[in-house]
């Protein structure tokens, strides 16, 4: 071989020959190593050794191995041989992957190329590094990584907090979680919603822990849904906190209310004259005080308002209400403090449809958001409050005021409970912090949504939607429901799996149409819920389609055990997309 074909190879290139000397070599040979400084000399002239300055340092040492190939293929019993050896110098550790091949010829020549691979190395250490890190977070929080495939089968599922879940990774590994979780319908409703793009977040007691879950969808590239990747956190110290303060603040609250109810009957007397008539000063402190009791009174009000909600003991009496008269009456309730403030109170009413709701509720938000706009606006300010029939059956409330406006970065705060703007306009008005809190959990509650709108300097909007009923409010679609469920019988196929499937789809696509489960609708999902479950254990039943069918028995279960208008509403989207789910795996069975 001749000097000029090293000369073309990229890395650094020498020939041996048959006693292991250096004959030839091009020029990134003779220069030195990335370890060595720039004007060292090269370490493996012409004429040198290759091997010869090489010693292990042990029975295992890397040294060894590497002397053993060379050898190997100088003496011909091996015609070539590849390793990565290391090499230190002052200037540190470099590493190279080494190629020592036989050169056919009349004379034995061996051609050794090495390659400067250092920079990969270092990358593979850092990241074995950064992997042992995250393992070692894994293995010692109290916390759970997953990951679903697009046929609900989890494919990860590691961590400390596993124990605490109830299950052991390695059996629950190539599962589908909504076989492994049945019991734990929070975390199939995050699975499902992230299934269908949405992330998730929820709680859920688990044993005697309590758990956070959240649920993402994963996207590739071309916006195809790859799964769900999810993490489950120990959060049962924190949800114990706050049972106890929300008990506390329960129990404070009822023993409040009655004395200060007294408190501020008595005071009412005492300013009405009852006990004789007071001295101007007097009368002025007692006023002071009987403000001052009312607005304690509110507060713990608030609370217990705030304590039902979060138990669930908020009950809505549901009703046909005006939604212009409904206005009216808050506007009568909040117009002496309107005046009071020097603000004008504005109407601007469109014709609109009656909704349903709780009358005293839906007053209380109207007034709240009323009694805030009022509160942020200047002497000579204007409040307008609209009505809005925004589609057929929904309409709109909106209360618009000319206060300071709301910063960007302040706007996630307002529905949050016990909590205030950062602002000295805002602090200095006062407040609980309550207020905006119940009203959206009251608007939460009736199915519909509130938001707001403001512009620093300009003013605020706050705003909030009701349909004629929960079932006529614009509805997030499942996948599976992008085209109407065919409710025409299956063809028979004469093939028994498919047959049984197709019987149980159509048997189960019924519960899509109907408006509202009646008492024999219950059973009903009960009985299909065990059929499905029944057929996804059935020996030889695809694995595929056996996953389709526990999610489908899941989903009737959830729909046959539905407590409100809304968790119906959802568990039928769950079915429909089930159902599709299952119908598509049915007709790709050969």
């Amino acid at each position: 071989m001749a000097d000029p074909l090293l000369e073309a190879m990229p890395n650094r290139a020498a020939l041996l020959d048959a006693e292991g000397l250096v004959i030839a070599a091009n020029r990134n040979w003779l220069s030195p190593p990335d370890c060595d400084p720039p004007d060292a000399p090269p370490r493996r002239p012409i004429g040198s050794h290759y091997v010869a300055e090489l010693s292990p340092r042990g029975p295992g040492d890397e040294v060894g191995s590497f002397v053993a190939g060379v050898l190997a293929v100088l003496d011909g019993r091996r015609s070539r041989f590849e390793y990565e050896l290391s090499r230190d110098g002052p200037r540190g550790r470099c590493w190279y992957a080494v190629q020592v091949s036989g050169v056919a010829g009349t004379q034995r020549r061996v051609l050794v190329t090495e390659e400067d691979v250092t920079s990969r190395r270092r990358a593979q250490e850092a990241l074995s590094a950064s992997e042992n890190q995250l393992r070692t977070i894994i293995t010692g929080a109290p916390i759970v990584l997953f990951s679903v495939d697009p046929d609900g089968i989890l494919s990860l599922f590691d961590g400390l907090g596993a124990s605490g879940l109830g299950v052991s990774p390695e059996r629950v590994v190539g599962r589908s979680v909504f076989e492994v979780f049945a019991h734990v319908p929070q975390m199939l409703t995050a699975v499902r919603k992230a299934m269908a793009g949405e992330t998730a977040v929820t709680s859920a007691p688990i044993g005697r822990m309590t758990w956070e879950l959240r649920c993402s969808p994963a996207v590739a590239g071309d916006e195809r849904l790859e799964g769900v990747v999810g993490i489950a956190t120990d959060i049962t110290e924190r949800a114990r906190i706050e049972r106890l303060k929300n008990e506390f603040v329960s129990i404070v609250s009822h023993e409040l209310r009655t004395p200060l109810t007294s408190i501020r009957g008595s005071l009412g007397l005492l300013e009405g004259g009852v006990a004789g008539e007071l001295d101007i000063r007097i009368k002025g402190l007692v006023r002071i005080a009987l403000s001052n009791t009312e607005r304690l009174i509110r507060l713990v009000n608030d609370i217990l308002d705030l304590d039902k909600i979060e138990t669930g003991k908020l009950e809505l009496r549901s009703e046909v209400l005006d939604p212009i008269r409904l206005t009216e009456d808050a506007i009568a309730e909040i117009s002496g403090y309107a005046t009071e403030s020097g603000v004008s109170l504005v109407r601007e009413f469109e014709s609109a449809c009656d909704v349903r709701g709780d009358r005293d509720r839906l007053l209380q938000v109207l007034i709240n958001l009323l009694s805030n706009a009022i509160k942020f606006s200047k002497p000579g300010d204007t409040v307008t409050v609209e009505i809005e029939e925004i589609s057929p059956g929904t309409v709109r409330f909106s209360v618009c005021d000319e206060g300071p406006g709301i910063a960007e970065d302040q706007m996630p705060k307002l529905f949050r409970k016990f909590s205030q703007l950062d602002e000295s306009a805002t602090r200095s008005a006062g407040g609980s912090g309550l207020g905006l809190a119940i009203s959206k959990a009251i608007i939460d509650a009736h199915g519909g949504g509130i938001g707001v709108e403001s512009q620093l300097g300009v003013g605020s909007r706050f705003h909030f939607a009701l349909g004629e009923s929960v079932n006529d409010l614009p509805q997030r679609r499942f996948r599976a429901e992008s085209t109407p469920i065919d409710t025409s019988e299956r063809p028979r196929t004469g093939d028994p799996t498919k047959d049984s499937l197709y019987e149980l789809i159509d048997n189960s696509v019924v519960l899509i149409g109907t408006p509202t489960l009646g008492e024999g609708d219950r059973p009903l999902t009960a009985r299909l819920s065990r059929r499905a479950t029944g057929l996804a254990r059935q020996r030889g039943m695809p694995v595929m389609a056996r996953s389709k069918l526990i999610g489908l028995g899941n989903a009737l279960g959830a729909l046959g055990t539905s407590k409100t208008a809304a968790d119906e509403r959802d568990h039928r989207q769950a079915l429909a997309e089930a159902l599709r789910a299952l119908e598509e795996e049915v007709r790709s069975l050969r």
